[in-house]
């Protein structure tokens, strides 16, 4: 309840004080014996109309202060700002200044993003693609699933019953694969963490030989198996200040735990391969951008040796909301060719680059959907993919 009069409340205490100013000063008049002189009746008359002007002065400030206290109660509110009503040293009405404008609508097509909100997104967003690491403690578990579509062709030769070549064609090669993969990250001190990932691969393959774009034959096949176990290590390097960017050292190695082939189909694993790879990102709320640069070397295994890659990524995230982000990146990976049996096999360099293009939905405050489209730009890049994945983070007494 509140405890300021309010204006009727005002007005009856200024009547009565003002009848009380008319009839106080001639009421002792009636009481005395003798008959008032013109000059005492004078005397009284003015100290009634200074009464009188004193309870009018009075009432207009206390009018102009109701009124004002009114006025900035309604900008307030407005502005959904506390009620802030200074206290005044003078019954005189004061100088008001202009209530605040309030804002207006937003133009068509611009976003505004809270700053706290955008930073929370960003975050996120960016813990995903690996240029931010987990606080000590914290524990992200992102359960996932890759489809990827790669559609080759190569010339092939065709050979008679006498081993004589008998025509040249082309041999279409098909692959569908889908990738289910578990992975753990783990927040540790110093502004490290600890990276576990283990995938489970699906391939259906088609081989269709043509001669003169007509089919001379076609082998099918269907593979599945456990793939590679990789376990990685990143620290922050350096911390962004100025025009220095966030710099994330990682090191990986992908063993050869996986499976290499099921029934003749080849799967995407078994080799031991290392990583280094060095994150730099710089933000600009609501924007983050990412330049990063690999280095990976593979062993031999059964006399096949993988070449060696050094990979270049860069693009931006933005945070559209305080629960949606988005983000595009470009990929490209140069490979040397690969060995068997210690000879380099022509041909096999691969210059493979891939358009990315995610985005990112808070679904509640430790769930993150994310799902993320790839477009093969170059022969040696698969031609399309879409992977969808759900991080769900937990806090652990540790650290």
């Amino acid at each position: 309840m509140s405890l300021r009069p309010s204006k009727s409340q005002l007005f009856a205490a200024s009547a009565i004080l003002l009848c009380w100013g008319i009839v106080g000063p001639i009421a002792p008049a009636f009481g005395q014996a003798s008959t008032p002189t013109v000059q005492e009746l004078q005397r009284q008359l003015q100290q009634r109309d200074q009464a009188i002007a004193i309870l009018r002065r009075r009432l207009d400030a206390l009018e102009k202060r109701l009124e004002e206290t009114e006025r900035l109660a309604r900008a307030k509110v407005e502005t959904a700002q506390p009620i802030v009503v200074e206290p005044r040293p003078s019954p005189a009405p004061a100088a008001v200044s202009p209530a605040p404008p309030s804002p207006g609508p937003r133009p068509p097509g611009q976003v505004e993003v809270d700053p706290l909100a955008a930073e929370r997104a960003l975050e996120r967003a960016l813990v995903r693609t690996g240029a931010l690491l987990l606080s000590p403690g914290l524990v992200e578990v992102e359960p996932s699933l890759l489809y990827q579509r790669t559609d080759r062709a190569h010339p092939v030769l065709f050979f008679g019953g006498g081993g004589a070549i008998v025509g040249v064609g082309d041999r279409r090669v098909e692959r569908d694969l889908l990738q289910a993969e578990l992975t753990v990250k783990v927040g540790l001190p110093f502004e490290s963490q600890f990276e576990l990932s283990l995938p489970y691969n699906i391939v259906d393959q088609a081989l269709v030989d043509r001669q003169a774009l007509t089919p001379v034959g076609a082998r099918y096949g269907h593979g599945a198996g456990l793939g590679d176990l990789k376990l990685a290590f990143a620290k922050t390097l350096v911390q962004e200040n100025g025009w220095i960017p966030d710099l994330v050292g990682r090191v990986s190695w992908d063993t050869a735990t996986g499976e290499r082939a099921d029934n003749r189909v080849g799967l995407p694993a078994g080799f031991h391969e290392v990583q280094a790879q060095l994150v730099a990102i710089k933000r600009n709320d609501p924007l983050a951008f990412l330049l990063s640069g690999s280095y990976q070397y593979a062993f031999e295994n059964d006399d096949i040796k993988p070449g060696r890659q050094v990979g270049l990524t860069f693009g931006t995230v933005l945070a559209t909301s305080p629960s949606t982000s988005l983000r595009a990146t470009f990929e490209t990976t140069f490979g040397t060719p690969l060995e068997i049996n210690g000879r380099e096999l022509k041909g096999s360099e691969i210059t493979a680059a891939t358009l990315n293009l995610g985005a990112s939905i808070v679904l509640a405050p430790r769930i993150l959907f994310d799902i993320v489209g790839s477009l093969g730009l170059t022969d040696d890049a698969p031609d399309y993919a879409i992977k969808l994945s759900l991080p769900i983070r937990f806090d652990t007494p540790f650290f």
